[in-house]
């Protein structure tokens, strides 16, 4: 069993402006392949605290990851302080340099001096090309193995898939591939999955299970380690189905499809338009949807009928309606739900109306209390929720809730026809 440290670099991470997802990304990935993380230390940008610390990293573990502090400005001084510890000269990486002038002028970015730090290098670094302009490398010293990696999430991520992991995994003895998916989950507790995944008998062998709350949904991450990458793929689509059999559809899918997409395919392969009328989500799921390319082949449009006239005038929600049973009611959210279809002409019209807090709540309705209605050509379904939270969160699981009733009445419908 190999350890290590993660070390992330950054006057704005100390801070506490910008938050560290690289290390913790890194720890992730290492622990579900079985590699352990002994320690996690976050620096600013001090060359002799770095030095300090990479002097006593390199007594007491097998790897160490950096992160940041490898761009062009003054205050990127990884590299610098890091050949001093080691005693290591800085050297030009020509073929770097090369590639560098080459990424800039086919961006028609003008050449400054300062880029050329980003091909100064330790004597033997092997360099680590995201194909970005910052870059990485990797070092070996006195049987220590030691990354460099840009602060860039997309970069230190492309780079810790693509060499760091692979590179540990053959240091800990397994010279074969690892496989990971993630699997996105709403409607059920962390601690209700982890009492579905104990019962599989598909996920006793073989497999690391992670467990990633990521409100309002959980995630799933399953990591199998082979030889053979197709045989892999196809163990996680096992596991997958064994998942999907006990929970239905409280599986979403796979982490690079947000429930949004899922909609949006599901009403363009069935050729059905949509139309929205928001209340309490102020436009959440509007935004949501049209931040898929393409959405306009499916969704027409949508109105936040915040006030009541808005209702009336706009959706031609029913006056009596609002004065008997008041805007947040499922009698309301029906005429909204069908005022939405009719006006855009859509095929479906999807509404919401709440009580997002913190104020506006009674006992009969509480603060949370949220109505969400569907119209088809058929019918019209409203379902009744008490959220929880503050009043960004029950905006967001309003939002969230209402397109997921989307997406499993798209399926139920998908199925019956088959």
């Amino acid at each position: 069993m190999i350890h290590g440290e993660i070390i992330a670099t950054g006057a704005e991470l100390i801070s506490g402006r910008v938050a560290d997802f690289n290390a913790r990304y890194a720890a992730r990935r290492l622990h579900e392949a079985g590699i352990t993380v002994a320690r996690i230390t976050i620096l600013g940008d001090e060359p002799p605290l770095f030095r300090e610390l990479l002097l006593r990293a390199l007594a007491r573990s097998r790897f160490i990851v950096i992160t940041g502090g490898l761009g062009a400005t003054e205050d990127d001084l990884t590299v610098a302080a890091a050949a001093e510890a080691l005693g290591l000269p800085l050297h030009y990486d020509e073929a770097l340099l090369a590639r560098l002038r080459h990424f800039l002028a086919e961006r028609r970015i003008p050449w400054l001096e300062r880029h050329g730090r980003l091909a100064l290098l330790p004597e033997g670094a092997v360099v680590l090309d995201p194909g970005g302009l910052a870059c990485g490398f990797a070092l070996k010293h006195d049987g220590v193995r030691l990354f460099f990696l840009p602060g860039v999430p997309t970069e230190m991520r492309a780079l810790f898939d693509g060499y760091v992991l692979p590179s540990l995994m053959e240091l800990a003895g397994d010279a074969g591939v690892v496989a990971q998916r993630t699997l996105r989950l709403f409607g059920i507790s962390e601690t209700q999955l982890q009492e579905v995944v104990a019962q599989i008998p598909e996920f006793r062998e073989g497999v690391n299970v992670g467990y990633y709350p990521n409100f309002p949904e959980n995630h799933l991450t399953l990591t199998v380690h082979g030889q053979d990458r197709q045989e892999l793929a196809k163990t996680l689509d096992r596991l997958t189905a064994a998942l999907a059999r006990e929970v239905n559809d409280l599986l979403l899918g796979p982490e690079e499809t947000p429930l949004e997409e899922l909609v949006g395919r599901q009403l363009q392969e069935d050729g059905l338009t949509l139309a929205l009328a928001e209340s309490c989500t102020g436009g959440l799921i509007g935004h949501r949807l049209t931040s898929v390319a393409g959405s306009s082949d499916y969704f027409l449009g949508g109105v936040v009928s915040y006030g009541n006239e808005a209702k009336v005038d706009l959706l031609q929600v029913d006056p009596e309606v609002l004065t008997q049973f008041g805007a947040v009611s499922p009698e309301t959210a029906r005429d909204m739900a069908l005022g939405a279809r009719g006006m855009f002409g859509a095929d479906l019209g999807l509404a919401v109306t709440g009580i997002a807090g913190p104020g506006g709540g009674s006992p009969e309705k509480p603060v949370g209390t949220v109505y969400i209605a569907l119209a088809t050509p058929d019918e019209v379904e409203v379902w009744h929720y008490l959220f929880h939270g503050n009043r960004e969160a029950i905006k967001i699981l309003s939002a969230e809730t209402a397109l997921d009733r989307l997406r499993r009445k798209l399926k139920k419908t998908v199925a019956s026809s088959q």
